[in-house]
């Protein structure tokens, strides 16, 4: 378990955490429904639980849960990547974050920059070469906190509904 200095604590989440994470996940599933409804659906906690317990159970996912006062307030899920050299690029060894979300109450007190923390020195004790993560467009509050990390934009998908 890890310790910040405004008192969160992050450890490891375990197969027992899916419900803790799925509660967590709600409000960031929500504002992503109300952003893109076309893309995005409503998620019963239950069958989130379900998702979240299977993601657990593979070693190869790596799922913090932050925790402030003994409370659950966020999570980061994340996965190592690695993608092989070929003529137009070389190999990347990444970890790829999935999900982050914390607590809207507990925003703003370095809750989600040590969750980030703890997975860059996750990757660098692997020797991994970066963080990699997406961002939907309409996230502007989560693309300044990436950029207060130092997290640059390197691409932009383009979609065209049929």
């Amino acid at each position: 378990m890890t310790s910040t200095e405004d008192g969160a604590h992050l450890r490891r989440a375990t197969t027992d955490d899916a419900g803790i994470i799925a509660a967590l996940n709600e409000h960031v599933q929500r504002l992503h429904v109300e952003a893109v409804p076309a893309q995005f659906v409503t998620v019963d906690r239950a069958v989130a639980e379900t998702f979240f317990s299977a993601q657990l159970a593979d070693e190869g996912n790596i799922v913090w849960i932050a925790e402030v006062g003994g409370q659950p307030v966020g999570y980061l899920y994340a996965v190592e990547a690695h993608r092989g050299v070929n003529p137009f690029t070389t190999e990347q060894h990444t970890l790829y974050i999935h999900h982050l979300a914390v607590d809207p109450a507990v925003r703003r007190r370095g809750v989600g920059s040590a969750m980030i923390a703890a997975a860059e020195t996750y990757a660098r004790d692997r020797g991994l070469s970066g963080l990699r993560l997406d961002s939907w467009l309409f996230n502007a509050e989560a693309h300044a906190f990436f950029r207060g990390l130092g997290f640059e934009p390197v691409i932009t998908r383009f979609a065209r509904d049929l």
